[in-house]
């Protein structure tokens, strides 16, 4: 007979490691998400707006700007 393979549990796997894991490896695990939320929801918004949506309104006049700064910059 036909064996039925079960369906691999990603998110069980993860919690049951980082609930079996010290509580060093917690509070680093925990620093790290933090400063990743820290990172991409706070510091990418202020550093890196989206500049040719503000400057340009149609997708004709970005790729013509784009083509211009890469082509007669040096």
């Amino acid at each position: 007979m036909a064996q039925s393979k079960s369906k691999f549990n990603w998110f069980k796997m993860f919690w049951e490691g980082f609930t079996n894991m010290s509580t060093l490896g917690k509070t680093l695990w925990i620093i790290v998400i933090i400063k990743l939320i820290f990172m991409f929801f706070i510091m990418k918004p202020i550093f890196s707006p989206n500049l040719l949506n503000t400057k340009f309104d149609n997708a004709e006049d970005k790729a013509e700007h784009v083509r211009k700064e890469l082509i007669d910059k040096p």
